[in-house]
C-alpha cells in the first residue's frame, strides 16, 4: 500500500489497493476446521467452490485460514477482496492480473506486460492472455474471490464468468459470497465443475463453539452454558462472538440465549445494549468516527479522527479485546472492521451525529490523496459533497490515462462523478472526448467533442491565452483522431496540419496523434517525399519519449503504410520491423499496438514470398487485431490471413476470415475495409469457378459504390480501386474483357497521378490479362512490362503469383518474345515463375473442414449446420438463403456458436469445431 505523500505533485495513476490482494491475517486462537479445509483442498480441473453464507459465518476466515495452509505449502494462491468499486471491467482485470502475479511472477507477466504498457489492448484479451500464462505454468494455481455477490455490472460478470468457464484445468477458483452471486455458473452445474459450502455447513458444532469460548479468554462456560448459547445462535459464528462481548459473568448466560432467540437479527439493538454501553468512551468514539472506512491504518485513523487520541494504541485495544476487528497484512499496518459491526456503527454515526459525516469523508479523502491512492480519494470527496475537489482529482488521473493511451478505465472513472460536475470542467470532458475516439466509438466521440468546440468557441472566442490554445490543438487533435479512424482523410489532413501550425505547448503524444492523421491524409494525397521529410524530422519536433508509446507506434506504422502505398516496400519493411520489434519488447507481444504493426509487416512478407515469417505474425492475432487495429492495418491483417488460408488449401476459412472482416466494416461504417475484403472474396470465388456468387457481390455494390467514390479525392481512391479490381474480374469471367480494360484503364491513370506505385502494379498485372484475353497481345505486353518493372524495384511476387496459371502463362510467353529483356527483367522474371512453382508443387492440405465434427452436446443441430456453411465461406446473408432463416436469426445462431466455442470471429469458430487449435486469442 502506498503511504501518505506531503505533496500533491508526484505523479498521478490509479493505483491499486494492495490489501484487497491480501487474505486476512486469520486471528490467534482461531478455531480450527479441518473437515472444511479438507473439502475445499478437494481439486478436480477446472473446479470452482463457492462458500455462500449470510454475513457473520465465517466465510472469509475459513478462506484465509486455507489460502494460509496452501501458502504453507509453497503452492501459488492469489487473492481478491471485492467491493463495489470493482464493477469497472478494466479495474477488475488490472486486479486479477495484479494479484495472481503476487502469487507468482510466471504466471501472469505476459498480462502485466499489456496492462503496463498498451492500454488500448481491451480487457478480454488481458484475461486471455492471463488464463494462457496459467495454463503454461503448468502446476496448480488458486484464485480466491471473495465477496464475488458484490459485483453487478454485465461486463465485469462477464469478465469472472469467462474467467471460470475457460479455466485451464490447473487453476482452481475459490468464490466466497453472502447471496447467490449474479455469475453464469450454468456451465458449472454439475459436481465434477461445481461444489458448494452453504450456512448449514459452517455453522458451528457444539465441539466447535466450545473450542471459540475456550479460546476467547472471557468469562469461562461450562458445557451446558456453551450447548445453550449455540442453540440460540444456530451455531453461528459471529453471534457467538456478539454474546462473548457482552457476556460479563456465567449468570448472563440465560438471559443472552434468551435474547438471540427472541431478536434472531437485531444486531443493532444488540449491539448497543451488549456491546457499546460496554466499552471506554474514547474507543466507542473512535469506532463511530472509522467506520466511514473500508480498511484503514492508523495514519489514517489518525488524520479522520483529526488527532483525538493515538490511532495506534486505540486498533492495539480492538484487537486485544476481539471486537470485530480484523488485520488484513502480516505487519497489521491495515485493518478492516466485521461488516455487521461496520454496518451497525455508520447507521449509529448518521442518527446521532450526522453533520460530522461529510467532515470524517473530507479528512479521508485528503489522506487518500496524499497516498495516491485516487478511486478511494475521489469517493471519500463525493461522499463529503466536495464535487470540485473530487472532479479536480479524477481530472488528474484522466490525464495520465490519457498519456498512457487508455481508452476503456477511463469512462468509467469519469462516470463516477454527477454529469454536472463533468459538464462544468473542460479538462474531463477532452478527456472522454479523447477516450470515445481511441475506442473507435466515432459517432459518440464527435457528438461529444461538437458540443465541446462549440461551447469552447462562444465561451473563449477573444481568448488567446496559452490555456486557450492548448485547448484548441487538443480539439482538433480528436477531430483529427475521429476523422482518421471514419476514414475521412481529407479532413483529418486538414486537423493535422492544423495541431502542427498550433504554437501551443500541447503534450507530446496529442502532436503524435497530429501527426499520424496529417500523414494519413497526405498519403492519400499522393504527397510522399513530403510525408517522408516530416516523418524524419519526427524527432526535432515532438522529441521520442523513453516510455512505451502507443501513439508514436501509431504514428510510425502510418509512415510504414505511406511507404508501402508509394512504392517504396523495403523502406516500409525496415520501418515496420523495427516498430514491431519495439512494440513486442516494450508492450508486449499480444498488444493492440503490435496487433497493428504486425498486420502491415505480414502482408510485406506475404509480398515478398516470405510466407513462414508472415503466418507467424498473423498466428493467434486475429481477435486483437479485429476488435482495436485500426482501418488500414485491419485490412491488411485480413487479406494478408485469408490469402495464406487460400493458400494452405483451406479455401472456406480463407473466405470466413474476410466475412469476419467484412462484418466489422459494417459495424463501424469502414466502407474502403469492406471493399477490400469484397474484392478479396471475388478474387478467390473466381479462382474456383463461382463466377454467379461473384457477380452478386458485384452487383450489389454497383448500386452504390460509384456514386460513394468514383472521382473522389483521398482515402476514397482506394476504395475505388479496390472495387474496379473487382468489377473487372467478374467482367473478365464473363468475357467482357473490353468493359473490364475500360474500368482498369481509368483506375491506372488516377493511380499514376498520385504516384500510388503499389496499386499501379497490381492494377497493372490485371490489365495485361483484360487486354490479352481481349486480343490485344501488344497492349498486354505493355502493361506487363509496366508491372514487372515497378514489381522489380519494389520486390513484388505474390501480386503476380496470385493472379494464377493466366499471369504465368502471359510470363512465359512475354520472356520468349522479349529477347531483348535487360538482365535484371530475365532474372526477375525467373524468380516469379520459381514462385509459381512452389505453388505448384505445394501438397494439398491435409485439413478437412467440412467432414469433420465437434463432440455431441457442445453445439446444437442447427448450430453445426449453419457453422458448416461458414466452413465453405458462405456470408450470413448466404446462409439465411440456403436454410431459409433470416439474417439475423444466423446472426443470433453465430453468437451462440462464439460464446459456446470461446472464440471472436467465424475463422477462430471453424477452427476450434472442426479440429485446428485456435492461436492465443
Amino acid at each position: 500500500m502506498n503511504t501518505p505523500a506531503d505533496s500533491f505533485e508526484r505523479e498521478w495513476i490509479v493505483s491499486l489497493i494492495q490489501t484487497k490482494m491480501m487474505p486476512p491475517r486469520v486471528p490467534a486462537g482461531c478455531v480450527q476446521r479441518p473437515e472444511l479445509l479438507r473439502r475445499l483442498d478437494e481439486r478436480r480441473p477446472q473446479h470452482v467452490t463457492l462458500v455462500i453464507a449470510p454475513a457473520g459465518f465465517g466465510k472469509t476466515t475459513l478462506l484465509a485460514a486455507w489460502s494460509e495452509a496452501q501458502a504453507r505449502k509453497k503452492r501459488p494462491v492469489a487473492w481478491l477482496s471485492l467491493d463495489g468499486e470493482d464493477d469497472d471491467p478494466q479495474q477488475l482485470g488490472a486486479y486479477l492480473v495484479a494479484a495472481l502475479s503476487r502469487a507468482s511472477k510466471d504466471i501472469a507477466w505476459q498480462a502485466q506486460q499489456l496492462l503496463d504498457n498498451d492500454a488500448h489492448t481491451p480487457v478480454r484479451t488481458i484475461i486471455s492472455v492471463l488464463l494462457n500464462g496459467i495454463a503454461a505454468y503448468g502446476r496448480g494455481v488458486f484464485l480466491v474471490l471473495d465477496d464475488v455477490d458484490r459485483l453487478s455490472a454485465r461486463p465485469v460478470l462477464a469478465i469472472v464468468s469467462r474467467l471460470l468457464r475457460y479455466a485451464p484445468d490447473n487453476l482452481h477458483v475459490l468464490l466466497g459470497a453472502r447471496g447467490e452471486p449474479a455469475l453464469s455458473l450454468s456451465a458449472l452445474r454439475s459436481p465434477d465443475k461445481l461444489s458448494r459450502l452453504n450456512a448449514d455447513d459452517l455453522r458451528f458444532s457444539l465441539d466447535d463453539a466450545q473450542a471459540f469460548f475456550d479460546r476467547s479468554g472471557n468469562t469461562p462456560l461450562n458445557r451446558n452454558s456453551v450447548e445453550l448459547l449455540n442453540t440460540a445462535t444456530e451455531g453461528w459464528v459471529a453471534g457467538l462472538q456478539l454474546a462473548s462481548l457482552g457476556l460479563n459473568r456465567v449468570d448472563d448466560v440465560a438471559a443472552l440465549a434468551s435474547h438471540f432467540a427472541g431478536s434472531r437479527f437485531g444486531i443493532d439493538r444488540y449491539l448497543s445494549d451488549t456491546v457499546f454501553t460496554h466499552l471506554p468512551p474514547h474507543i466507542l468514539t473512535f469506532l463511530l468516527h472509522t467506520s466511514i472506512l473500508e480498511r484503514f491504518t492508523a495514519s489514517l485513523c489518525d488524520e479522520v479522527t483529526d488527532g483525538e487520541g493515538d490511532s495506534g494504541e486505540n486498533l492495539e485495544w480492538l484487537e486485544r479485546h476481539n471486537v470485530f476487528i480484523r488485520p488484513l497484512d502480516d505487519t497489521q499496518s491495515w485493518y478492516r472492521y466485521h461488516a455487521l459491526l461496520s454496518d451497525a456503527l455508520r447507521r449509529r454515526l448518521v442518527r446521532r451525529t450526522p453533520h460530522q459525516v461529510p467532515l470524517l469523508h473530507r479528512r479521508a479523502s485528503l489522506w487518500f490523496a496524499r497516498a495516491r491512492l485516487w478511486p478511494e480519494a475521489v469517493r471519500h470527496a463525493l461522499a463529503a459533497g466536495d464535487l470540485e475537489q473530487a472532479a479536480q482529482w479524477a481530472e488528474n488521473c484522466a490525464m495520465e490515462m490519457l498519456q498512457r493511451g487508455d481508452p476503456f478505465m477511463l469512462p468509467g472513472w469519469i462516470r463516477k462523478l454527477p454529469p454536472d460536475v463533468i459538464a462544468g470542467r473542460l479538462r474531463l470532458r477532452l478527456a472522454k472526448a479523447w477516450a470515445l475516439a481511441m475506442s473507435l466509438d466515432t459517432s459518440r466521440a464527435s457528438k461529444e467533442i461538437g458540443a465541446i468546440a462549440d461551447e469552447f468557441e462562444r465561451l473563449t472566442r477573444d481568448d488567446r491565452s496559452a490555456a486557450g490554445d492548448v485547448a484548441r490543438a487538443e480539439i482538433n487533435a480528436i477531430r483529427a483522431v475521429i476523422a482518421a479512424v471514419s476514414d475521412d482523410s481529407e479532413h483529418a489532413l486538414e486537423l493535422g496540419i492544423a495541431v502542427k501550425a498550433s504554437t501551443a505547448t500541447a503534450e507530446p503524444w496529442v502532436r503524435y496523434y497530429g501527426q499520424s492523421a496529417e500523414i494519413f491524409g497526405l498519403m492519400y494525397r499522393g504527397q510522399f517525399s513530403y510525408i517522408s521529410r516530416v516523418w524524419r524530422a519526427r524527432v526535432d519536433q515532438v522529441g521520442i519519449s523513453l516510455k512505451p508509446n502507443s501513439a508514436g507506434i501509431l504514428r510510425d506504422a502510418v509512415y510504414g503504410i505511406a511507404a508501402l502505398i508509394h512504392g517504396e516496400l523495403s523502406d516500409a519493411k525496415r520501418v515496420m520491423e523495427v516498430a514491431l520489434r519495439y512494440s513486442e519488447e516494450k508492450l508486449g507481444e499480444w498488444s493492440a499496438a503490435t496487433a497493428a504493426v504486425a498486420g502491415c509487416l505480414a502482408s510485406i512478407y506475404y509480398e515478398c514470398n516470405e510466407l513462414s515469417e508472415a503466418r507467424k505474425l498473423v498466428e493467434g492475432r486475429m481477435t486483437i487485431a479485429l476488435e482495436t487495429s485500426p482501418l488500414a492495418a485491419l485490412m491488411r491483417f485480413m487479406v494478408t490471413a485469408s490469402r495464406l488460408l487460400w493458400r494452405d488449401g483451406k479455401k472456406g476459412p480463407a473466405l470466413a476470415v474476410l466475412e469476419d472482416g467484412r462484418q466489422v466494416a459494417i459495424a463501424r461504417r469502414w466502407l474502403r475495409l469492406k471493399l477490400a475484403c469484397d474484392a478479396e472474396t471475388v478474387r478467390q470465388l473466381l479462382a474456383d469457378g463461382s463466377v454467379v456468387e461473384a457477380r452478386q457481390i458485384a452487383d450489389q455494390l454497383s448500386a452504390s459504390v460509384p456514386m460513394m467514390c468514383e472521382g473522389r479525392r483521398g482515402s476514397a481512391m482506394e476504395t475505388w480501386t479496390s472495387y474496379c479490381l473487382l468489377e473487372a474480374r467478374v467482367l473478365l469471367a464473363e468475357n467482357a474483357a473490353e468493359q473490364a480494360v475500360d474500368f482498369l484503364t481509368r483506375s491506372r491513370d488516377d493511380l499514376v497521378a498520385l504516384g500510388w506505385r503499389y496499386a499501379e502494379a497490381v492494377v497493372s498485372l490485371l490489365l495485361a490479362l483484360a487486354h490479352e484475353r481481349n486480343g490485344a497481345p501488344d497492349k498486354a505486353f505493355s502493361a506487363l512490362e509496366n508491372a514487372l518493372r515497378i514489381g522489380s524495384a519494389m520486390g513484388l511476387i505474390n501480386s503476380f503469383v496470385d493472379e494464377g496459371p493466366a499471369m504465368r502463362a502471359l510470363l512465359e510467353r512475354f520472356r520468349r518474345t522479349q529477347p531483348e529483356a535487360s538482365t535484371g527483367q530475365a532474372t526477375y522474371i525467373g524468380t516469379l515463375l520459381s514462385a509459381f512453382d512452389e505453388v505448384d508443387n505445394a501438397p494439398p492440405s491435409l485439413s478437412s473442414y467440412a467432414d469433420a465434427r465437434l463432440a455431441p452436446g457442445t453445439l446444437s443441430a442447427r448450430e453445426l449446420e449453419i457453422l458448416g456453411y461458414v466452413a465453405r465461406g458462405l456470408s450470413n446473408k448466404e446462409i439465411g438463403r440456403s436454410l431459409k432463416l433470416a439474417p439475423e436469426t444466423v446472426k443470433w445462431h453465430m453468437k451462440n456458436v462464439f460464446e459456446k466455442l470461446n472464440v471472436n470471429s467465424r475463422f477462430e469458430a471453424v477452427q476450434s469445431a472442426f479440429g485446428v487449435q485456435p492461436g492465443t486469442d
